[in-house]
């Protein structure tokens, strides 16, 4: 995937854009809330933070507002969610607005571009959860910086990143490939919708007739925000140049078999955690 080198828009991310999940009814995102069970998602992302009650989280990218909301759920003693689109920061404060009154105070929110952020506290855990492939690498190159001064002793990142550029350029292709007389006997028959590619040539609609690349829109890993794809090697660049250290994995929920042999260098989902070189705790 080519990088684009200018940032994306704020207006890029609209109400819609975090609504669509929930049937685009704000409602419906309030009661998964009150749900009192995380999705998978979510549950996922605590486990690799391993939160202690008492500790302060920082969420960058927070959009709407779950990690800052469980946080503080779960005890933390403040959690503050950044996000430079406002329509993200208006359905987070709906979500803060839902907690209990001694929890609710010590949320926050602050609207903010990646490029212009200046941390004042510091953290015991940072969330960068799907932000990474939304920010150029001058951006990142930043952001990796600043997380850094503002980490605890005990600080960590946790980092998510999706899809896996590996995954779109091998392991999607390959694992489609073998399911091409199925996908063409869909198509024929009406199972499986065929959706013409609004722009490239004769290659690119015969490439989606077969179903060998991933299909985008506004919704499911968009280029007008997916500007900067990672690889676990790419994203190893980044935090070296940063000075922290990591490890870095993948994973892939799929239990095909492709999926299980490749997903050690080709899963889909780029997992992180990264503290200061300086700091002496286990990743």
């Amino acid at each position: 995937m080519k990088k684009q080198a200018s940032e994306v828009k704020s207006s890029v991310y609209a109400s819609k854009y975090y609504t669509n999940a929930f049937e685009g009814k704000l409602d419906n995102f309030v009661k998964s809330l009150k749900s009192s069970q995380m999705g998978n998602r979510f549950e996922e992302v605590f486990r690799r933070a391993d939160l202690k009650e008492g500790e302060s989280v920082l969420d960058i990218g927070c959009g709407r507002g779950e990690l800052v909301y469980y946080s503080l759920l779960k005890g933390a003693s403040r959690a503050c969610g950044i996000d430079y689109s406002q329509d993200a920061l208006d359905i987070a404060q709906v979500a803060l607005d839902k907690l209990p009154i001694d929890k609710r105070s010590r949320g926050s929110l602050k609207c903010s571009n990646v490029s212009d952020l200046e941390l004042v506290d510091s953290f015991d855990c940072c969330f960068l959860t799907d932000i990474v492939e939304h920010l150029t690498d001058t951006q990142l190159a930043k952001l990796f910086l600043e997380i850094k001064e503002h980490l605890t002793d005990k600080g960590r990142i946790i980092i998510h990143t999706a899809p896996n550029v590996n995954w779109l350029r091998f392991e999607y292709p390959l694992k489609r490939f073998f399911k091409i007389p199925s996908t063409v006997i869909k198509r024929l028959t009406g199972k499986k919708p065929y959706k013409v590619p609004e722009d490239g040539g004769v290659l690119k609609k015969i490439v989606a007739y077969l179903d060998l690349a991933y299909m985008r829109d506004y919704y499911n890993y968009s280029l007008k925000m997916h500007i900067n794809e990672q690889s676990p090697a790419s994203l190893k660049k980044h935090l070296d140049k940063a000075g922290l250290k990591y490890r870095i994995w993948c994973e892939d929920g799929s239990s095909n078999f492709i999926s299980i042999i490749c997903k050690k260098f080709w899963g889909p989902d780029i997992w992180a955690v990264a503290r200061s070189k300086v700091k002496t705790s286990k990743l």
